[in-house]
């Protein structure tokens, strides 16, 4: 092989070049700032337990050690950017327009915002603000420290203005609204074409640090952490931008999340506050879609998760995320060094899977193996086979006449239905040249009723109809095997899984429901529940697949 593709392969896998990005995203409590901050961290200071011998007694061990000798000496550490820093920082912009900003101020001081701003609290944080001004003037600064340290420091000091961590959150949730909403940290009216500012201005200052450091002439990589994305679309944002970003999902057990945010002085009913703000389902109808948090819909997009679970002591505090974000870093860096574990292969069959679905509101998949991991059965959320998904339907035509077969009974012939049906049509008419406009049943129906019944669905959930491939196709039996769900089981689908013998159940996103603590912890045939860790969707393709044959690569690093 010629010396120009061993330099080539080289290039490939140089560092003049280098960029990742990465969004953290979870709920408050999951862990994502410790998470932020390991991959902040110095190699000499991560406490990992990734296998380094000579031994290994599995083919987990052998994975770990190939790991572990392309991450040694190899690390870079991470700058963080934290979104609580960046609106911060556009606060004190804000302090330009002096009366708006005065207005802004006098609803926190009446306490309109259930705050209660003090006098003292209002001086505190304007001598921060006007701190943070006079550094944007300054010539000549390190924009690296400028963003990563400084406005870090200052936005640690107005957090502790409040007596409670919870205000200061709520504080930070308000003003990030008012962003998406106008633009502006001081404003809540929406404007339009306004929604990714806050977006745009975490977006310019990457491009920001990337040009200061390549003026610099700094050889080393630019790694970014984003600490924490908390809008689906502003995930979007960013993955359609960037082909090295990574949306990193932090879950964990809920009790565990709870009882962390108790460790802090946060009480049950404020912690109920934060999860109703961060994890309530948003119609695509809704302003709230585009201007407030849902963290929901951010699990759902990401690439990447990673399980907080609590260390069992001290002394292994971190060390097995460090371990699960070493891997993911250095495969990033050199992909396809080692194949997805089993878990990681189902779990991609199963989102595959929810790309099957026709449902309007939320896709889900299912696997079905057995103990040894091997593929009995899938499904998807959909209708029945032989009735048609409700993407394909098109409104007007249920008004019209038209396509009969797409619709049910009810449909064509419940004479409320169709008048609700028509008068909605009035807000499609200008946009149905180039969309079809679809609907939900189950959505429509309930605004009819006052309601919001599940049970009016069209659709199979995935998990249901994954078990009823295997009994129409005549499948083996699955007792002692395995459920992997991009969701997690509602009551309905956990009582099938029980019955059917299901040992072990991976999900993604707890299903705001009970059935783990009403249905598969209330006997004595228990399935074992487990939060995914892994890549999955484009991500399981960037980190295991190699840029050239490995073979080929080893043959050019070694002929001269």
């Amino acid at each position: 092989m010629s010396k120009y593709t061993k330099h080539s392969i080289e290039k490939l896998y140089g560092s003049d070049d280098d960029f990742i990005l990465i969004g953290v995203t979870g709920r408050t409590g999951s862990g994502c700032s410790t998470v932020a901050k390991i991959l902040n961290s110095e190699e000499k200071n991560l406490k990992h337990s990734l296998f380094q011998g000579c031994h290994p007694k599995n083919n987990k061990h052998r994975a770990e050690k190939i790991i572990f000798n392309r991450f040694n000496g190899n690390w870079e550490p991470f700058l963080l950017i934290q979104v609580s820093s960046i609106i911060t920082l556009m606060l004190a912009e804000s302090k330009n327009n002096e009366e708006k900003y005065n207005n802004f101020i006098k609803n926190y001081k009446s306490g309109i915002f259930n705050f209660g701003l003090k006098e003292e609290q209002h001086e505190k944080l304007d001598k921060i603000l006007d701190e943070i001004n006079e550094s944007i003037k300054k010539e000549n600064k390190n924009l690296v420290k400028f963003y990563t340290d400084f406005l870090q420091e200052k936005t640690i000091e107005l957090k502790n203005l409040n007596l409670f961590s919870i205000k200061s959150t709520k504080f930070f949730q308000n003003i990030g609204d008012n962003i998406r909403k106008s633009g502006s940290p001081i404003e809540d009216t929406i404007k339009k074409g306004k929604f990714f500012e806050l977006a745009e201005k975490i977006n310019s200052i990457i491009k920001e640090i990337r040009k200061y450091i390549q003026e610099k002439k700094e050889k080393h990589p630019t790694f970014i952490v984003i600490d924490a994305i908390r809008n689906p679309l502003e995930a979007f944002f960013f993955q359609e931008r960037y082909a090295s970003f990574y949306l990193l999902a932090i879950t964990c057990d809920d009790e565990e999340r709870k009882e962390r945010l108790r460790r802090l002085g946060i009480n049950d009913e404020d912690i109920d506050d934060i999860d109703k703000k961060e994890y309530s389902p948003h119609d695509l109808d809704s302003d709230d879609t585009y201007t407030t948090q849902d963290i929901q819909a951010c699990l759902q997009r990401a690439d990447l998760y990673i399980n907080n679970k609590n260390a069992s002591d001290e002394v292994t505090k971190f060390t097995a995320l460090s371990n699960q974000l070493i891997k993911f870093i250095t495969l990033m860096r050199y992909p396809g060094i080692i194949n997805p574990t089993s878990i990681e292969r189902c779990m991609q069959i199963a989102y595959t899977a929810k790309l099957n679905s026709g449902c309007l509101s939320r896709q889900v998949g299912a696997a079905i193996t057995d103990s040894n991991f091997s593929i009995k059965a899938i499904g998807w959320n959909d209708v029945p086979e032989g009735q048609v998904s409700c993407n394909l339907r098109n409104r007007f035509d249920l008004v019209d006449g038209n396509d009969n077969k797409a619709f049910t009974y009810f449909e064509r012939n419940n004479k409320e239905f169709i008048e609700h049906i028509k008068k909605g049509n009035e807000e499609y008419i200008d946009i149905k040249q180039c969309r079809n406009i679809s609907f939900c049943f189950k959505s429509e129906y309930n605004k009819i009723k006052g309601d919001k019944n599940q049970v009016h669905t069209r659709a199979l959930h995935a998990e249901e109809n994954a078990f009823l491939q295997l009994s129409k196709y005549g499948g083996n039996g699955i007792q002692n095997g395995f459920l992997f769900t991009t969701a997690s089981p509602c009551e309905l689908c956990a009582k099938k899984a029980y019955q059917l013998g299901i040992k072990r159940i991976y999900y993604i996103d707890p299903y705001p429901g009970i059935s783990a603590i009403h249905i598969l912890q209330s006997g004595s045939n228990d399935p074992e529940l487990v939060l995914f860790t892994g890549a999955i969707g484009r991500a399981f393709h960037k980190l295991y697949s190699p840029l050239i044959p490995y073979k080929d690569e080893l043959s050019a690093l070694i002929e001269s």
